[in-house]
């Protein structure tokens, strides 16, 4: 038996240049191991072209395997049916946002598997957030980007209705959800970081792959990532807050850093979060100029 499918969620909606994002790191960062790819193609018809699809052909896979999804079908239901066509020991699912950052990165999740007694599922980060009232902090999950699992396993799991966007964000961290149905079978969910460093829950903070210091660790990217990467001081106080608690220490970031991060993935919000650190320093190099304590400064822009 093949060991490994990568699924691929692909969405007609996203612009094109994350596809190819996403194709031009696969070749640029060697798996280290073989894998059959599945591109599920969300909102392309029967037969459609997918974009770049020119690109295919110079993949560094076993196989490639297009799949198309009506665009009505949630993200997790298109990840969930690919996966119940799939032949091999695991499925490693991404989604349209996803781009490989470091070499071997598919052989750090196999190693994982192989090399931690009754792992059962891995990602390249987790957390600790809650989803709701239902979900007491902290609620121990691996994201529901960069996952892989046993294709066995992942089939057998309930995943619910998955109709409602949230009923996507409930299989990944409800009362339910994805990891802790893992972990009631006995098994145990770990976090790969780039360098091929694996963590158990406890110490996912310190693995700092998501949503902390520099996310030095992080193997594969997204849109999530990228949040925290341009994100002003006090957005990443909220979303380290929300992910790991009020005791793990926020890094402001480098500005040059976040905007070159921005160019590379025109995230909507990076110029306005780089903005924001500029005027609250501004704010407070005035009030100590004056004498004046510093206030919490004005919040120029929302969110």
């Amino acid at each position: 038996m093949k060991r490994i499918t990568v699924i691929f969620l692909w969405r007609k909606m996203n612009a094109p240049r994350y596809a190819y994002a996403f194709f031009r790191s696969i070749k640029e960062h060697d798996a280290g191991v073989a894998y059959d790819l599945v591109i599920a193609a969300k909102g392309y018809a029967p037969g459609e072209l997918i974009a770049y699809a020119d690109v295919l052909p110079s993949l560094p896979c076993s196989s490639i395997r297009i799949m198309h999804f009506p665009d009505e079908r949630s993200p997790t239901a298109v990840i969930k049916d690919a996966a119940a066509s799939c032949k091999t020991e695991f499925v490693l699912a991404l989604t349209s946002w996803s781009r490989i950052l470091a070499p071997h990165w598919l052989s750090h999740y196999l190693a994982a598997f192989d090399n931690i007694p009754d792992c059962g599922i891995v990602g390249a980060s987790g957390g600790y957030e809650c989803l709701n009232d239902h979900t007491p902090f902290p609620n121990v999950g691996i994201r529901s980007n960069a996952f892989m699992l046993r294709t066995e396993i992942f089939n057998s799991l309930d995943a619910g209705p998955l109709v409602t966007p949230f009923d996507g964000s409930n299989f990944e961290a409800g009362p339910n959800g994805m990891t802790k149905q893992i972990v009631a079978r006995g098994l145990r969910p770990v976090v790969v970081d780039r360098f091929g460093g694996r963590w158990l829950p406890e110490d996912w903070p310190k693995s700092h792959t998501f949503r902390h210091a520099e996310q030095e660790g992080l193997l594969i990217a997204d849109n999530r990532t990228i949040q925290y990467t341009c994100g002003s001081r006090r957005k990443r106080k909220r979303l380290v807050t929300r992910c790991w608690g009020a005791n793990v220490d926020t890094v402001p970031g480098s500005p040059v850093r976040k905007t070159i991060e921005w160019l590379k993935w025109h995230y909507p919000r990076g110029p306005i979060d780089v903005f924001q650190d500029a005027w609250d320093l501004f704010v407070s190099t005035v009030c100590k100029m004056i004498g004046k304590s510093p206030t919490p400064p004005r919040k120029v822009f929302p969110g």
